[in-house]
């Protein structure tokens, strides 16, 4: 692991949330990393695993001391996407990804790795439903309300880069498919809140997350399917997830310099799970944390 970063460099941007700042390489790199960080794993279990991941190193440390990752109304730390998550009702839940979708595009450094058949446990949303309502919503003004897109556009300096990249960055040869609305959500969604025509748009949100949703086991026959797609859906834990009990947990992803209360805390309550650097996977008992830099 070079520089504490499993990408390197990043770009940021003063008005993102400090969470979001270092949003790193292009959407093409960030897959072809995602998927190159997984072969480890599914070489050693046969498949993918699913991924909680952490920016912050002291919320990692409370939550090995506590042993349990909590939903939010148990918590204090900050949401990620609060305002769409309150609209679709998922903003008391507990995020994962299926592999490493925020440590490889925000360079986030910590990670509780999980054997796919947690999915029993999850509610399995085959694409980003708070990505997808937001750029139901911008399509559905750029269809049929372009005055206020425009007003939106127009809003602020941060507003106009982000609908500026939206208009002009292709995607797979196609414009109009990268919508970074995580830099803008508050004021994005104070515009749709106080859209007079807001009925139809949030109509077409809802029946995308109706129709997203995957029970058990579809959701682990699509996860195999589109692993090393371009493709990252929402997985969503409604309770708590006790580590110490969890017979899914398989261990920690750690990039870069570990504290030494976090070593101390591994490998005391967790030596016989696996810790992964972005490269190789190890059994805690036996890293070797000055490895790290």
């Amino acid at each position: 692991m070079k520089s504490g970063s499993i990408l390197g460099e990043s770009v940021e941007s003063k008005m993102v949330p400090n969470y979001f700042k270092k949003q790193t390489g292009s959407i093409k790199r960030r897959f072809n990393t995602r998927r190159r960080i997984l072969k480890p794993f599914v070489e050693r279990y046969k498949k993918p695993v699913l991924v909680h991941s952490l920016y912050d190193a002291n919320i990692f440390y409370k939550i090995l001391k506590e042993g349990k990752i909590k939903p939010p109304s148990k918590h204090t730390s900050s949401k990620k996407t609060p305002y769409m998550e309150k609209l679709l009702k998922t903003d008391n839940g507990i995020y994962y990804s299926l592999g490493f979708q925020y440590l490889t595009s925000y360079d986030w450094k910590f990670g509780f790795i999980f054997d796919l058949d947690y999915l029993k446990e999850l509610k399995y949303f085959n694409k980003g439903i708070h990505y997808k309502a937001y750029t139901i919503l911008v399509n559905y003004w750029y269809e049929n309300d372009r005055e206020y897109l425009d007003k939106f556009t127009n809003f602020n300096k941060l507003t106009k880069e982000v609908m500026d990249v939206f208009y002009t960055k292709k995607y797979k040869g196609k414009v109009r498919k990268v919508l970074e609305f995580w830099k803008v959500e508050k004021e994005l969604y104070s515009f749709f809140e106080n859209y007079s025509k807001k009925k139809e748009p949030l109509k077409l949100i809802k029946e995308m997350m109706n129709k997203s949703l995957l029970p058990y086991p579809a959701s682990k026959k699509h996860s195999f399917k589109i692993y090393t797609d371009d493709v990252a859906p929402e997985l969503l834990g409604k309770k708590d997830n006790n580590l110490l009990k969890n017979p899914y947990f398989l261990g920690f992803c750690v990039a870069g310099k570990v504290p030494k209360k976090i070593q101390e805390l591994l490998k005391k309550n967790y030596s016989n799970k696996i810790l992964f650097d972005g490269e190789k996977i190890f059994k805690v008992e036996s890293f070797d944390f000055s490895k790290l830099k």
